[in-house]
């Protein structure tokens, strides 16, 4: 068995020794304890989907006991998903908007931290498996945006990320053709770093695997397969670095490539 195994969807749905109260604790709640079930699945039922100001002051008051810390300030939209949150840390003045997804599975060894000031974009992943995700202070992450991680996966403070980017994850083997990809060991390369004051653009997608230094920009819909120097600006498939940033220059005159499409 791989270190990845005891985390597969297929090998907790499988498992024959797990009653399914059991499985849904595990995949979803992330905690056996039956008082803390009740409260999450109180949560869930009827203040996880109220809008409007009603709702953000009912999770404001209870959602705070769901996670392992839950500082100031904190905000929270409505159809929030959330797995095993009791292994999430989330700082102060942070706020996840609507239909966002925070997905943890793995031990007490590993963590989503999400800093200070840290916005979090409808409809974002956020996923672990064996792994810990960080997210520094004042991190903007756009709408519709997955994060995910088998190792490790750091956002350095200041960091934008636009709309529809896919940073990390991990592999599903391949190497056999007698077993099907999807029950094959899983694969990580390592993980993903990604330095201070970044700006990736629209729908970029960043490799397992792969670091991007501090200061560094991204252009809309490039796919970032190998180290990217603090500073730089890169575009395309694969990403390439065309220029770097310096003080008082122009960083956006890239002919008919803009980095600054999209947004977050």
């Amino acid at each position: 068995m791989d270190k990845y195994d005891a985390y597969r969807f297929d090998t907790i749905i499988e498992d024959k020794k797990r009653s399914f109260l059991r499985k849904y604790q595990d995949l979803v709640v992330g905690n056996r304890h039956l008082g803390y079930l009740l409260y999450f699945e109180f949560c869930m039922l009827f203040i996880n989907p109220l809008q409007g100001a009603l709702g953000l002051a009912l999770r404001k008051m209870l959602f705070p006991g769901l996670f392992a810390k839950s500082g100031r300030g904190v905000v929270i939209g409505h159809h929030v998903g959330l797995r095993a949150p009791g292994n999430i840390d989330i700082g102060d003045n942070v706020v996840i908007d609507d239909f966002t997804n925070l997905s943890f599975r793995g031990t007490e060894n590993h963590h989503i931290r999400i800093g200070n000031n840290v916005l979090i974009g409808r409809m974002s992943m956020i996923k672990t498996r064996a792994g810990s995700i960080d997210i520094q202070d004042h991190v903007h992450i756009g709408p519709n945006c997955h994060l995910g991680t088998a190792e490790s996966l750091v956002i350095g403070e200041y960091t934008l990320i636009g709309f529809n980017c896919s940073i990390g994850g991990l592999l599903h083997g391949s190497k056999r053709t007698d077993i099907p990809m999807v029950k094959q060991p899983l694969e990580t390369r390592g993980g993903v770093s990604i330095g201070r004051d970044v700006w990736l653009g629209a729908a970029v997608t960043v490799i397992d695997g792969t670091n991007i230094g501090d200061g560094a920009i991204v252009g809309a819909g490039s796919v970032v397969t190998r180290d990217i120097p603090p500073y730089a600006i890169a575009v395309g498939i694969p990403a390439r670095v065309v220029r770097y940033r310096t003080n008082g220059g122009d960083a956006t005159n890239l002919n008919d490539t803009d980095p600054t499409c999209g947004g977050i």
